[in-house]
């Protein structure tokens, strides 16, 4: 009986464990961008085409993505991974749960550039952090920006692993990533040749003032200087000078003094502006003039002219707006209205006088 219970047995769990056949589950999309980088470059992998493995039997598999980036600094996570970091990127409970979304893994490689960690809600944040789906797995803000990443050729690996029994597994995808030489680190004004311009200055080859300004120019600042010339010896006291230590470099006094003399050149009256604009007013006197001799002889009887508006406008008084030519037209209307008048009234006296003699 017991045979036959055991013969009964073996064939069920040969069936059980061909079932979890890891080399049988199949295999995802994978993506790399970029696929070479130096060091901080920010990597994104996304995984799709997710199978689904939900019908599978104990020990369930689940699907783990491997790192490579932090092995050579020997820090990487306590893991039955082989000495690299590994972290699980979909599980048989999510394929339960029919979460067969695209898997979008991102995180920067360390470099000495890359900015310093923040923290937010108890932990230390930083561009390093590996993220699946905007959720983090694993931090590396210690190791972020204070390593640059080796040159060399990275293998990135997914593989099917079994929850029960880690040493399992089946790599499905080989993903190559290669790291560049990396940029310098941003080093302080000095670098930018600020040193030529010390020496320069120190051996006596430029002026004071061609110093101050090559080096407002290079973006240093006021303490900046001052350190600058403690180290060549050109502070004050240590050239035997009594005061402070450092004084208004000259580009600043130049600049006042170059301020200064805008300023009252912009205040000075151009003379033949002045000139141009006096003549276009005794032009327009001269306009006006003749306008009004034209309507005088147009009309019926003489108007006397004004003598004022016949003076030319003397380059020694002030500059007067040319006057109005609707008041000129008003007053000759005016008289010519009163002329016009006269005349009637002149003319019905007469006719009247004549018409009285008559009668007599």
């Amino acid at each position: 009986m017991l045979l036959a219970i055991g013969l009964g047995v073996i064939p069920l769990c040969s069936a059980v464990w061909a079932t979890t056949d890891l080399g049988t589950l199949g295999s995802p999309h994978v993506t790399i961008s970029p696929a070479s980088g130096p060091p901080g470059t920010k990597i994104t992998i996304t995984v799709s085409g997710i199978p689904d493995i939900s019908k599978s039997s104990y020990p369930y598999p689940d699907l783990y993505i491997y790192l490579p980036f932090s092995q050579p600094f020997g820090t990487t996570l306590t893991s039955h991974c082989g000495g690299q970091d590994c972290f699980p990127i979909y599980t048989h409970d999510d394929a339960i749960n029919q979460d067969y979304a695209n898997r979008i893994i991102i995180f920067s490689l360390p470099s000495t550039n890359n900015s310093k960690p923040v923290f937010l809600n108890g932990f230390e944040n930083s561009v390093c952090d590996v993220t699946v789906n905007g959720k983090i797995l694993e931090r590396f803000s210690t190791l972020c920006n204070t390593k640059d990443e080796p040159q060399g050729l990275y293998q990135i690996k997914l593989a099917w692993l079994l929850e029960s029994d880690s040493e399992q597994s089946y790599t499905t995808k080989t993903i190559p990533f290669f790291v560049t030489p990396g940029m310098p680190s941003s080093e302080g004004p000095v670098a930018d040749n600020g040193d030529i311009i010390l020496k320069q200055y120190q051996n006596g080859t430029i002026s004071e003032a061609q110093f101050y300004a090559e080096l407002k120019a290079r973006g240093w600042t006021e303490e900046q200087v001052r350190q600058a010339l403690a180290v060549i010896g050109k502070l004050p006291h240590q050239m035997g000078a009594s005061g402070p230590d450092y004084k208004l470099p000259l580009y600043q006094t130049n600049s006042s003094a170059n301020s200064a003399n805008i300023t009252s050149q912009t205040n000075i009256t151009n003379p033949e502006l002045s000139q141009s604009k006096i003549k276009l007013d005794d032009n327009t006197t001269k306009i006006n003039t003749t306008r009004i001799k034209t309507e005088q002889n147009n009309g019926s009887l003489p108007i006397p002219q004004n003598s004022s508006t016949a003076k030319p406008v003397q380059n020694n008084l002030p500059i007067q707006p040319p006057q109005n030519d609707s008041m000129w037209n008003n007053i000759i209307i005016g008289l010519s209205i009163v002329a016009a008048a006269i005349m009637v009234s002149v003319t019905i006296f007469v006719k009247t006088h004549r018409n009285k003699q008559n009668a007599r």
